[in-house]
């Protein structure tokens, strides 16, 4: 799974990446620290893990911050985690993986993070970033006013 943080950008510093990192995440010897740079949201991504994960997450903050409505959620299951990426309007509210071995795990993350930051499901569309199952994107369709892939 991957290790990651956000910082803003004015507070990113190349030579104190790991111990930036080192404060959210227990890093093991053998991780080493990168970085990628998010102008969309003014951030830096600290990862330490695959490169192609931490590139499919900023993918979807990328693809967050272009999305034309106010409340953005986009959503990427793959049957071990569930990444979830929220924000209202411009502001980043939530970038956050957790894992999820099945489809009711990944919704009950979803649910949870929008139930915390106050989002109307009836009135936001849930963004899929790569392929869904039938099933969790019948479930969200009873609950979002629109479930669309990106």
């Amino acid at each position: 799974m991957l290790k990651f943080t956000l910082i803003p950008q004015g507070y990113f510093s190349p030579d104190a990446a790991a111990d930036l990192l080192s404060k959210v995440v227990i890093l093991e010897k053998t991780d080493s620290v990168k970085s990628l740079e998010l102008p969309c949201f003014k951030a830096v991504l600290l990862y330490a893990g695959p490169d192609a994960a931490a590139r499919l997450l900023a993918d979807m903050l990328e693809a967050a911050a272009a999305l034309d409505c106010y409340n953005k959620v986009v959503l990427h299951v793959d049957g071990e985690t569930v990444d979830i990426v929220l924000a209202a309007g411009d502001r980043l509210l939530l970038c956050n993986s957790y894992p999820a071995a099945d489809e009711v795990t990944a919704q009950y993350y979803l649910f949870a993070a929008i139930r915390q930051f106050q989002i109307n499901p009836e009135v936001t569309t849930v963004h899929f970033f790569g392929e869904a199952g039938d099933g969790i994107k019948g479930d969200l369709f009873r609950h979002f006013a629109s479930v669309e892939m990106l």
